[in-house]
């Protein structure tokens, strides 16, 4: 879809509303296209088995040579994940601050691209044009260093792009959002912002996240054996001040976590963070070490199966099992969605006899996304003709609208967009004019694919109502032994009764079938239906159901 009218500029969420993750949005300005931030969604329980979500990029790909470059605002998973399998689309420059662009050349060395992309190190206040956008990066603060809102200009007007914002007045670089710049464009005249809204149901202001030093010292000064502190691996301040505590009461480091030794690795190469040399210490040497001199710095505050703390929590962890004495602290919020899996983790530790601290309550975690009132203030700083919010589930995006009118923004100005919305700002105003049909699009390990395909509708049902096999012997057309049926994570009452009588059933049709001539590969498609509709009539359950039939030409007997 090429862009009709020169005189304006349409701005396309191909992820990042409804949800938290998958963000992109797609600019289209004349003929030229900008990308900001192209991130996945990590799994959840109604999608099984799958590693994460990817935006769908069909837009993207169709339009590919109109693409002028990607602007990424920080470093987050849900703002980088999916550039690798961008760029398996495309080859343009990528514009990020000098800690996100080693994070992305990180993920680059996993999943190389096709060509080697030109990626350009911006700093804040830089305005650079891309096509025909002029983009300027103003410093917001976030829960990682590095972090950009985004000033586009064209004739049309300008559009401001917070990114994952907070205002902190005393952060842990000394590094401030930048008001002054927000406030320059507003007395300009913004013709729309796109703002952060996940803690839009949040009041008053976010905490600064320097306040943790005290907590940490805190519960250093009280602990007696090993301390394990659990973080996202993102989230350099958090472990600059993990590292300051330690050192502060003589305790050496130890790394768990691939992702937590890899971004410490970036970030201290980088000059993001600084320690003593020997602070950080190898896994040999923390055996010959008493307990109360060591912290083990660890990935796991979403209660992931396969991360270090989770190991840990149930006694499968390579080098650590967590036990009384020790200390757990769990410096993160809940991902909405882990609730579940978090506690399980917190349940676990708490019986192996640990001390836990965690959310809510313990003052262990911060959050870097602004409350009601920075929100407001961002509004009140830009002065926007049109507003959208952005990055948060429907009820964030409503309870920003919410925000937004309560400052006399009239409600036709505020506009609730959804992923694939095309949205035309022009002379005449903001309004939608069109929109993608957009997939829902899975990596599993190597693989790419449609959430709705039949892989992840299989494992649905396998993870809620189990899965019977059946297999079938003929020899020479005829049937050789009974059907045997093994069921896997499918339970009803009388089971071996069950399964006996689904093997009845497979026994008289194939018999049926045999006798009417049909041809032995189209059996299994329908004798399928056929134990579907007899299982769900015996237990109220739909499992699924795979039937193989093996012709054995040769077989004297089993």
């Amino acid at each position: 879809m090429k862009q009709g009218n020169n005189k304006s500029i349409r701005i396309i969420p191909l992820g990042g509303l409804g949800a938290i993750g998958n963000n992109m949005t797609v600019f289209e300005y004349m003929d030229d296209i900008l990308i900001v931030d192209a991130g996945i969604m990590f799994s959840r329980d109604d999608i099984p088995g799958i590693d994460f979500l990817i935006p769908d990029f069909s837009y993207v790909k169709e339009n590919r040579h109109r693409v002028k470059g990607i602007v990424i605002t920080h470093g987050h998973e849900d703002h980088i994940g999916a550039i690798p399998f961008l760029l398996q689309e495309i080859c343009v420059p990528i514009y990020a601050t000098k800690l996100t662009l080693g994070l992305v050349m990180s993920r680059l060395e996993e999943r190389p691209p096709k060509d080697e992309p030109t990626l350009i190190e911006i700093s804040p206040r830089d305005r650079i044009s891309i096509g025909n956008f002029l983009i300027e990066f103003i410093r917001v603060n976030h829960s990682i260093a590095d972090c950009v809102g985004l000033a586009i200009e064209t004739d049309i007007g300008v559009i401001i792009h917070s990114g994952d914002f907070k205002i902190d007045y005393s952060p842990v670089d000394g590094l401030v959002t930048d008001i002054y710049q927000f406030a320059k464009y507003g007395e300009k005249g913004v013709s729309l912002l796109l703002s952060d809204s996940t803690n839009s149901e949040r009041r008053g202001h976010t905490s600064s996240e320097s306040i943790l030093s005290e907590k940490l010292i805190d519960i250093f000064s009280l602990s007696k054996g090993r301390i394990f502190v659990a973080s996202f691996a993102s989230n350099i301040h958090r472990i600059q001040q993990v590292l300051n505590a330690a050192y502060r009461y003589n305790r050496k480091v130890i790394l768990s976590g691939i992702s937590m030794q890899k971004n410490i690795e970036i970030a201290y190469k980088l000059g993001y963070l600084s320690y003593k040399e020997g602070l950080i210490i190898d896994i040999k040497e923390a055996y010959s070490l008493p307990g109360k001199k060591l912290v083990v710095l660890c990935t796991g505050t979403q209660g992931e199966p396969m991360s270090a703390l989770s190991k840990m929590s149930n006694g499968n962890h390579k080098h650590f099992r967590i036990g009384e004495g020790d200390t757990v602290v769990i410096s993160a919020s809940v991902i909405p969605g882990n609730e579940m899996m978090v506690n399980d983790v917190i349940n676990s530790i708490l019986r192996m006899g640990a001390d836990v601290y965690y959310e809510p309550g313990e003052d262990i975690h911060v959050s870097g996304h602004a409350f009601e009132e920075e929100l407001k203030l961002m509004i009140s700083l830009t002065k926007p003709e049109y507003i959208m919010p952005i990055h948060g589930e429907y009820r964030h995006l409503k309870a920003y609208a919410k925000i937004a009118e309560s400052l006399k923004i009239k409600p036709s100005k505020i506009i609730i967009a959804e992923n694939g919305h095309i949205l035309e700002l022009s002379g005449k105003g903001l309004k939608k004019v069109g929109e993608l049909d957009l997939r829902r699009i899975y990596v599993d390990g190597t693989e790419t694919g449609d959430i709705e395909s039949g892989i992840i509708k299989d494992r649905q049902v396998m993870a809620r109502d189990g899965v019977i096999f059946i297999t079938v012997l003929l020899s020479h057309n005829k049937l050789k032994m009974d059907p045997m049926v093994v069921a896997k994570g499918f339970s009803g009452y009388n089971k071996q009764d069950i399964l006996e009588i689904i093997g009845m059933c497979v026994k008289e049709e194939l018999e049926i079938l045999l006798y009417e001539g049909v041809e032995v590969d189209k059996m299994p498609c329908l004798m399928k239906n056929s134990v579907i509709n007899q299982v769900f009539r015996l237990t109220s359950r739909s499992p699924l159901v795979e039937l193989r039939i093996i012709e054995d030409e040769h077989s004297e007997g089993i």
